[in-house]
């Protein structure tokens, strides 16, 4: 049994604005996976776009972004 890899996308805007999405997590995992950045980043979530894959037990994909102001 081998570990699936998994990917953070990070991307910075010309704004400030970060938007992190997460490839192949396990489902829910997306969340926990992009809390150390979260954290890091200040907190303060303004959105989170959880993709249909988040609803599934096996690969789950989500988005998370942060403003700031």
């Amino acid at each position: 049994m081998s570990a699936k890899k998994k990917e953070l996308e990070i991307t910075i805007g010309a704004d400030g604005n970060v938007s992190v999405r997460v490839k192949c997590g396990d489902g829910t995992t997306c969340v926990d996976d992009t809390k150390f950045l979260e954290d890091a980043l200040g907190g303060g979530i303004e959105a989170r776009d959880l993709l249909p894959e988040y609803y599934e037990n096996n690969v789950g994909t989500g988005s998370t972004q942060k403003t700031n102001t």
